[in-house]
């Protein structure tokens, strides 16, 4: 994995007592990175956002401690001028393309539009059965700077495995 320049994998079940241990475990890795402070922050923030997208909407699930959790992959690499940071996970199909369209959308916008759908997002009833409040994706967009890959793969016609990503510049 140093080959590939991996600062951090993590495959399972992602309940918040992981999400809090492989958390700290970054912490502590990029303490020891070069990296700065501020860009720390945002690949520490993304990941966790990622992580939580993870937990509350994948379809392939678990359950500990009478809860039910998602299961997906996490991964962070590193290179001279950035980090990208990755999420796996399945999901219905439906989910996917609604990813893909909300993701295109956020891409189009500036950093002044993001901001401005980020308060908008805010001030909007959630919506049923959703668990946050519908600004994860733009906050990801927002402290990244970079545009929110999405990579879909069909499993069958009622999963997909879908990877986002972005990348986090060292400047």
């Amino acid at each position: 994995m140093q080959a590939q320049h991996v600062l951090l994998a993590f495959k399972g079940d992602i309940s918040q007592e992981i999400l809090i241990s492989v958390g700290d475990l970054l912490k502590e890795k990029l303490s020891g990175e070069d990296a700065q402070h501020r860009v720390a922050q945002k690949v520490f923030f993304i990941f966790i956002e990622l992580a939580q997208n993870i937990y509350r909407y994948s379809s392939e699930r678990a359950i500990i401690e009478n809860k039910q959790i998602g299961t997906g992959v996490l991964v962070i690499r590193e290179n001279s001028t950035h980090f990208t940071i990755f999420a796996g996970n399945m999901v219905t199909a439906e989910q996917a393309l609604e990813l893909k369209e909300r993701c295109a959308a956020i891409n189009q916008l500036g950093p002044e539009e993001l901001k401005q759908a980020y308060k908008e997002r805010l001030k909007q009833p959630r919506e049923d059965g959703k668990i946050g409040g519908g600004v994860g994706l733009i906050s990801i967009a927002r402290k990244a700077g970079q545009p929110i890959d999405v990579q879909t793969t069909i499993l069958d016609d009622r999963r997909t495995f879908v990877v986002i990503s972005t990348q986090v510049n060292k400047e």
